[in-house]
């Protein structure tokens, strides 16, 4: 009777066990964030795989970002190129600390404070845009344009290697995002949604300090991109920019769609004034300014 039982016993440990058996599953270690060691850039730590690269000592406090996936990183924006080479290299050495996967670089828009380390980088993609994909040549070159560079020459082209689909979940390895047109600052402005971990890059789109327009006419474009980022998104997102201080706080999407309508409907006032040789008008609104060029 008592071998009976020990051997029924027996039996349901060994199926017990069995059935709550992990195979081939173990628990993933806590991510140690990389630190790194630079006099040009703050490499910052915002999240799993995830790295902030302000440059405080450039003319503009550029911030560029690197998105790290278990199998395809992307690098979102170059850097303005304003700090010495170290052994030719500006920042190739950083991006090959933060990522171990194939890194590819896109830029969220062409004005040269945002790609003067374009050459660093084997693999240049673009938008999937069609007045892009019309302007790239037969072998996959892009001559950019004076009106693409804002100010200067440099990069006079670039080979484009890839084309990335918009709004469309692209998996980098554990890691979804997708990639949006905003235009309005250019027309060629993205914005990188990480839906992973509920994060959004806007370039320059939107970031903390005055924001810049270069046509009246972009006003209206301008409103329809922060309608359509408030209506796909939510404040459980994080925000982040490409100048200043990195992350932005969520309200400034509300703010900043306020603060169109109150330009396009003549209710604020503009003070008219010259910056780099340009006419310009600025307008304040609630701790924000825009400024139009005229």
């Amino acid at each position: 009777m008592k071998k009976s039982i020990l051997y029924k016993l027996s039996l349901f440990f060994i199926l017990f066990t069995a059935c709550n058996k992990k195979d081939n599953v173990t628990t993933p270690e806590p991510y140690t964030p990389i630190t790194i060691n630079s006099d040009w850039f703050n490499v910052s730590y915002i999240n799993p795989k995830t790295y902030s690269l302000e440059e405080p000592k450039s003319s503009q406090h550029n911030v560029s970002y690197i998105i790290v996936g278990d199998s395809k990183a992307l690098m979102f924006d170059t850097g303005s190129g304003e700090n010495q080479p170290i052994n030719g290299l500006k920042i190739k050495p950083i991006i090959e600390q933060l990522s171990q996967v194939p890194t590819t670089l896109l830029l969220s828009h062409f004005h040269f404070d945002h790609n003067q380390n374009i050459s660093e980088f084997n693999s240049v993609g673009f938008p999937d845009l069609p007045f892009l994909r019309q302007n790239v040549t037969p072998n996959g070159i892009y001559n950019f344009t004076d009106d693409d560079l804002f100010l200067g020459s440099y990069p006079s082209q670039v080979q484009v290697n890839e084309w990335q689909p918009l709004n469309t979940d692209i998996d980098l390895g554990n890691r979804i995002i997708q990639i949006i047109n905003i235009p309005g600052h250019t027309n060629e402005s993205i914005a990188i949604i990480d839906k992973t971990n509920k994060m959004a890059f806007l370039g320059d789109y939107l970031y903390n300090g005055s924001l810049f327009l270069f046509n009246n006419n972009d006003i209206a474009m301008y409103k329809e991109s922060v309608n359509y980022l408030i209506s796909t998104l939510n404040d459980d997102y994080k925000l982040f920019g490409a100048h200043g201080t990195p992350e932005i706080a969520y309200e400034k999407l509300e703010r900043l769609k306020s603060f169109l309508v109150c330009i396009e409907s003549n209710s604020c006032q503009s003070t008219a004034t010259n910056i780099w040789g340009f006419d310009v008008l600025i307008y304040e609104f609630e701790n924000m300014q825009i400024v139009i060029f005229q």
